[in-house]
């Protein structure tokens, strides 16, 4: 922290000049400047004299202390103000106290007394920076948040030190009546209700957690995302109670994710796209709005699809396309799309966790426009019927490559490409996985993270080019993936216990 910056202003110069000394030799105390009357130390502040404290007697010639704080105040002084004053002073002093002075001191000076206030100052001063200097990282980690991507490589993961290490919860809140609100509210009342949400929402979860240990953020207009640094074991229990809080005191219904629990931070990106998804696979169920349509039968057979895929078990699957067929064949188009597209909604969400996010994107889009066209029900059966299939045989095909040899041939993949800025979301997509899943798997079978692993591989090559060439540094850093050179050097340290070149030269 620096020095506390302090004007003495007293017109007696026997005591001004004690004061400098004395409070000169305090830790954490600067003296800036001593003045016999308030005028002298008002110019001066005037010039750029800028002060955090200012030690004033009251009864000074030209302008007396009382005065100089109030010209002070108007002028744009916002620091703090310590009086000296005499015994025969107390109708001053309580004028002073009026002004808001931070405290008066009697005289003849105690200099314990002197030193105690000039303590609780530093400290004060130092708790403010603390504040300023906790919200301005937490401004940095929001900015970084809303900027975060599934693209991020295994070598760009430096943002993660602004964070602390631990257990993290993320999860996705979405306004789902956002826009008809939007539509049918008058412009003033809408963004009073949507003040209020994030109002409450922020109280909601000071309450629960402390202002370092979660940040939130608008991601769309409609939704906004959530991470908490927390070891609880089931924060999402809280976040359904948010969202209920929100729908009920505002006119916004609210919708949460489920959330995931992340262990390792760099798994943030693929997180964050995931609940993207899960929270575009949670409209509201079609049944409630059909019940007349559905009878036992089909209630049946819908209850057949969604167990098949939420258990990933798909002998059944078949015959109960066939018997939907059957059943919905003469049926509305209306209530047909709504059935066929909530069950798909409900079968695609359950798998979700575990497929690509690129292959649920593309299922879920293939999904719209099937339900998007206008075409006898039949038509609209048999198109929901190879949607359906196609995506069993995704799940069949994620089932044959979860084995031992997933691992291997991440492993290979990443040997391949060690030098290329890859992602998370590319070697998952290669052994055809989730992105978290893929790296709770790779993890339970490895006992380290996929970047642990890259980053091994990639300081392991860079020993070896240090070693057998004469490139650069930085032309090292740059062909095993690293192109923030003082962040190779740094890590190469962390992981060798030697800078790059210090390390090439025990070497050779």
């Amino acid at each position: 922290m620096r020095n506390l910056q302090i004007m003495i202003v007293e017109d007696e110069y026997r005591i001004r000049m004690g004061l400098e000394r004395f409070i000169s030799n305090q830790p954490q105390c600067a003296v800036i400047g001593t003045f016999a009357n308030g005028q002298e130390a008002l110019d001066e502040w005037r010039l750029g004299k800028k002060a955090e404290v200012v030690l004033t007697d009251i009864k000074m010639p030209i302008m007396d202390g009382l005065t100089l704080i109030t010209e002070l105040k108007e002028a744009g002084y916002t620091g703090e103000f310590l009086v000296l004053s005499g015994f025969d002073d107390f109708q001053y002093v309580q004028q002073a106290l009026r002004n808001q002075v931070t405290d008066y001191l009697l005289k003849p000076i105690d200099r314990q007394q002197l030193q105690d206030r000039l303590q609780q100052l530093c400290e004060k001063k130092q708790e403010i920076e603390n504040v300023r200097e906790r919200e301005s990282q937490k401004q940095e980690q929001l900015q970084l948040l809303r900027a975060l991507s599934s693209e991020n490589s295994l070598a760009d993961t430096q943002w993660r030190e602004i964070f602390p290490s631990g257990t993290y919860y993320t999860c996705r809140l979405q306004l789902q009546n956002f826009h008809q609100q939007k539509a049918k509210r008058d412009p003033v009342r809408f963004h009073q209700e949507l003040s209020a949400v994030v109002r409450i929402f922020n109280a909601e979860l000071s309450n629960q957690w402390s202002d370092s240990s979660f940040w939130w953020w608008w991601d769309q207009e409609q939704s906004f995302g959530l991470l908490v640094h927390t070891e609880e074991e089931n924060p999402s229990i809280f976040i359904d109670h948010i969202a209920g809080t929100l729908s009920h005191r505002t006119f916004f219904k609210l919708t949460a994710s489920l959330g995931q629990i992340l262990h390792e931070l760099e798994l943030l990106p693929a997180a964050m796209e995931a609940e993207q998804m899960e929270i575009k696979l949670q409209p509201a169920s079609a049944e409630s709005q059909y019940t007349e349509v559905i009878n036992a039968d089909t209630q049946d057979i819908l209850h057949t699809l969604r167990f098949s895929f939420k258990q990933f078990v798909f002998d059944n699957v078949d015959a109960a396309l066939y018997k939907l067929k059957d059943e919905l064949a003469a049926e509305q188009l209306d209530s047909v799309i709504a059935l066929v597209q909530s069950t798909g909604i409900e079968m695609l969400y359950d798998v979700s966790k575990r497929l690509p996010v690129n292959d649920v994107n593309r299922m879920l889009q293939k999904l719209g426009r099937y339900t998007s066209q206008t075409i006898p029900a039949f038509e609209l059966l048999q198109g929901f019927e190879n949607w359906t299939k196609d995506l069993a045989d995704m799940c069949i095909r994620l089932d044959q490559h979860s084995d031992r040899t997933a691992v291997e041939r991440a492993k290979a993949f990443i040997h391949h490409h060690v030098q290329e800025a890859i992602t998370i979301e590319q070697v998952a997509a290669h052994v055809y996985m989730n992105p978290t899943y893929f790296c709770a798997y790779f993890k339970k079978h490895t006992r380290e993270t996929v970047l642990q692993y890259v980053t091994k591989q990639r300081l392991e090559l860079a020993k070896r080019k240090l070693e057998d060439t004469d490139d650069k540094v930085t032309i090292i850093s740059d062909s095993v993936g690293y192109h923030d050179h003082k962040y190779f050097s740094k890590l190469f340290k962390k992981h060798t216990g030697f800078a790059p070149s210090e390390y090439r030269r025990l070497r050779r």
